[in-house]
């Protein structure tokens, strides 16, 4: 038979019911008897005087200001090093621009140099091509010089 909760409890389940609620109240009791149930029950019933608050104590006067130069001086320096940080910063960014400029000029140069070399290849290659018609022509007329001279010899004869 399943266990409802909306019905009716006998007597016998509201008794073990009011035990199991009493348990952790007797757990925390029995070390407290020790033995002795009457002076146990009589402590637990017996009201409580609050004993009378202690008197005020003095008045400690402490001296701050070794504390508060210290702050000072603390405040000094975290001021002075973020003045430094600022500084820092700045000549940070006067290098990066620097750089910067750096890196352009040697781009510039890097294409200036790249279309010198374009125009050496052409240059060059113009002057291959001048030599060779050189070296040609001088072929030519060194043949015709020859001719020439044969044909003088056998005339002179």
């Amino acid at each position: 038979m399943p266990y409802d909760p909306n019905a009716p409890k006998s007597g016998l389940q509201r008794a073990i019911d009011a035990f199991r609620s009493t348990i952790p109240l007797v757990q925390k009791l029995l070390p407290l008897i020790d033995g002795n149930i009457a002076s146990a029950v009589g402590a637990l019933v017996a009201q409580h005087v609050q004993p009378p608050p202690p008197p005020p104590a003095p008045q400690v006067r402490i001296d701050l200001e070794p504390v508060e130069r210290g702050l000072a001086e603390v405040r000094n320096s975290n001021r002075e090093l973020r003045n430094q940080i600022a500084e820092q910063a700045t000549q940070f960014k006067r290098v990066e621009d620097q750089l910067d400029r750096v890196r352009e000029a040697t781009d510039r140069n890097t294409l200036e140099q790249q279309e010198l070399v374009e125009d050496l290849r052409a240059v060059g290659s113009r002057i291959s091509t001048f030599a060779v018609i050189g070296v040609i022509v001088l072929l030519i007329s060194l043949g015709l010089n020859i001719y020439l001279i044969v044909q003088l010899q056998h005339i002179l004869r």
